[in-house]
């Protein structure tokens, strides 16, 4: 029995050794995170937790604690039922395909019209009562415990990217002694860990576990280990709700390009950026941004009050509230690419907006721009288009671009009010009062029991001025807007922002309430500052756009594209093998032009039509890979391709 005990040492510690090597050739910040560990129990300045305990022929982990056990069974036998359970359907995962309204076919949307076709042909040839894949493309396992579950289920579904979420190091430590970590790395696949991480790190995990083979993003399969762990499995929807290919497509990008290169030509004055961070022209100033949530209806009063202490930015939606109120802001942004924008900005009095800026970004519709003729607009590139004008990003949410535009602008102190992410708790409503918006919510928590990730979803998450709040999945996105932005602002520029709002707790916008600002205020020094000349300091006009080289290679690209249209496809991997080396010549013509963002396009062309052929091509079911389906499939991406390129050429004339 000793020496079975000694050999079965010897068999652990061989293993912990080998992943200690894996783990610093591939994962050095968490291999150095467990070698601390490991040094900090040795010399007792850790208590450990847990402990790896064998009894009746198996593992388990003790809690130190409490004196519970993490198994309380056979964890072979566990991991022997939950394999049982994992199999090549489309059960226990994430379906991130858009569905219809009865759940049984996919949603055709009439902003892909590219891909449409795809979509009506995937409806027509698809069984979707019986769902099973030839391969599973992408696994999270929450929770690895001592990894006799994952071990198993990899050996029996082999993902090709898998990741691995551990909320505890000192587990994760003591699996490095029971399942080798190398496999899930070899070859051609792909291993991504997440232990013990904040959940900012968390998600930006996920975010490369999700970016990496971005085409395989139509399902990802999943397993939950412990019930505690379940927060994970709310993340991961909230993440795929928001982040989905359909949400970001290429034909809003070529619109992009069309407005931006028309308000170039129209000799519109951009954003430099270089000038912008020469002249800080919100440096020394408090300032205080003005979104649209329910919680500013408590502070209005205030605001108007002590409105001249601050440079005040809002957001365009809360433009005639702040005027029915005799509240007049120094910045106003506006970024939806909509004619709304024009009727946010349509005031009682005509002069009203005219000592304040306006900047909006390159994407807006030419019909707003009729509405604030004769005041002081400006525009930033909402794309990288032209290199000379440098580029400061974007985000969806008007009330997290305006904020980190201040903060490029030199702003070190920033005040925050109505960027709720939250609806009002009494009445679901979204916005504040006298807002140009209207919506509200079901303020009912909505359980969520299967894996159909939904934006609707009523969820409490903890509160900035209160403990707890309620919510949407939807409503979420704008605080992850917002911690995007403060945690990339973060390694650049050094600055304090106080959140005053009454909504959601969001990480590093430290909250304040009414009582501590007005103690604040009365030492706040009465504002200077000539807004319209500042902003003239840091923009200028661009005099020459040239695009006829582009086109050239286009027609190039275009003319090869339909050759390809008329190969005989012989079976899938051919089809694939064919595509493949299309798509590499494409990019490769498309270094040669002038803006990286043609490349991109077709990259988002691309990604969003492959989540649709991958899942047909993936499918197990009979007579669905037939010649003649997959010609059709050739034919529907080629045209859809050669439209594409041809919307480029449009967009740049």
């Amino acid at each position: 029995m000793d020496k079975e005990l000694k050999e079965l040492s010897e068999t652990l510690l061989t293993i912990y050794q080998n992943n200690l090597e894996f783990l610093k050739e591939n994962f050095l910040d968490l291999y150095e995170r467990v070698e601390k560990l490991s040094k900090d129990i040795d010399s007792e300045e850790h208590i450990s937790k847990y402990s790896l305990e064998y009894k009746d022929g198996y593992f388990d982990i003790l809690n130190l604690e409490n004196n519970s056990w993490f198994y309380g069974t056979n964890s072979y036998e566990d991991a022997d039922n939950r394999v049982k359970h994992s199999n090549f359907s489309k059960d226990g995962s994430y379906d991130l395909l858009r569905k219809g309204i009865s759940g049984k076919k996919l949603a055709v949307s009439q902003s892909l019209k590219n891909v449409m076709p795809i979509i009506e042909q995937i409806n027509k040839m698809v069984d979707f009562e019986d769902i099973k894949f030839r391969q599973i493309y992408k696994f999270v396992f929450m929770g690895i415990g001592l990894g006799f579950h994952a071990d198993s289920i990899f050996k029996k579904l082999d993902p090709f990217v898998t990741m691995i979420i551990e909320p505890e190091l000192e587990i994760f430590r003591l699996s490095l002694f029971t399942i080798e970590y190398s496999k899930f790395n070899e070859g051609n696949k792909t291993l991504f860990l997440s232990i013990e991480d904040s959940k900012l790190e968390r998600i930006n995990n996920v975010n490369q576990f999700y970016h990496i083979h971005n085409y395989m993003n139509y399902n990802v399969k999943h397993h939950l280990l412990i019930e505690n762990y379940r927060y994970i499995d709310e993340e991961l929807k909230d993440f795929f709700a928001s982040n989905s290919s359909i949400y970001f497509p290429y034909t809003s990008v070529l619109q992009n390009i069309h407005r931006t290169a028309g308000f170039i030509k129209n000799k519109e004055r951009f954003l430099n950026v270089k000038l912008l961070h020469e002249k800080k022209i919100l440096k020394d100033k408090e300032v205080l941004i003005v979104s649209a949530g329910p919680s500013l209806d408590n502070y209005i009063e205030w605001i108007k009050i002590h409105q001249d202490k601050f440079i005040i930015i809002c957001v365009d939606v809360i433009v005639q509230k702040l005027e029915k109120n005799f509240i007049i802001p120094d910045i106003v942004f506006s970024i939806d690419p909509s004619y709304l924008c024009g009727k946010y900005l349509t005031t009682q009095d005509p002069n009203y907006l005219d000592s304040s800026a306006i900047v909006f970004l390159s994407q807006q519709e030419e019909s707003v721009i009729d509405v604030v003729k004769g005041k002081n607009y400006y525009f930033a590139q909402s794309i990288d288009f032209i290199k000379d004008l440098g580029y400061l990003g974007s985000v969806s949410n008007v009330g997290a671009y305006s904020f980190a535009m201040a903060v490029h602008f030199g702003a070190t102190k920033l005040y925050t009010i109505g960027n709720d992410a939250a609806f009002n708790q009494e009445t679901g409503g979204r916005y504040a009062s006298d807002s140009a918006c209207t919506q509200s919510d079901n303020i009912e928590l909505v359980a969520s029991n299967d894996d159909l990730v939904s934006s609707y979803d009523v969820v409490e998450v903890d509160g900035n001025l209160r403990d707890k709040v309620k919510t949407t999945r939807r409503l979420l996105t704008f605080k992850d807007s917002f911690e995007h932005s403060i945690h990339s602002l973060q390694g650049y520029y050094k600055f304090e922002v106080y959140n005053l709002s009454d909504g959601v707790r969001m990480e590093d916008f430290e909250p304040m309430d009414m009582d501590t600002i007005d103690k604040k205020v009365v030492d706040f020094k009465t504002k200077k500052m000539d807004i319209s000349s500042s902003l003239d300091s840091i923009t200028q006009v661009i005099e020459d756009l040239d695009s006829e080289e582009d086109i050239k290679i286009i027609n190039r690209i275009i003319k090869r594209v339909k050759k390809h249209k008329t190969k005989k496809i012989t079976s899938r991997d051919n089809f694939l093998e064919r595509k493949l080396d299309l798509m590499i010549w494409i990019l490769t013509q498309n270094k040669s032009m002038s803006s990286s963002m043609f490349g991109n396009i077709f990259l988002l062309y691309t990604g969003l039509i492959d989540l649709y052929i991958n899942f047909i091509l993936n499918l197990d079911q009979s007579e669905l890979h037939t010649k003649e389906n997959l010609t059709k499939i050739n034919v529907i991406w080629i045209d859809g391709m050669i439209h594409v390129f041809k919307d480029m050429k449009k967009a740049i004339k």
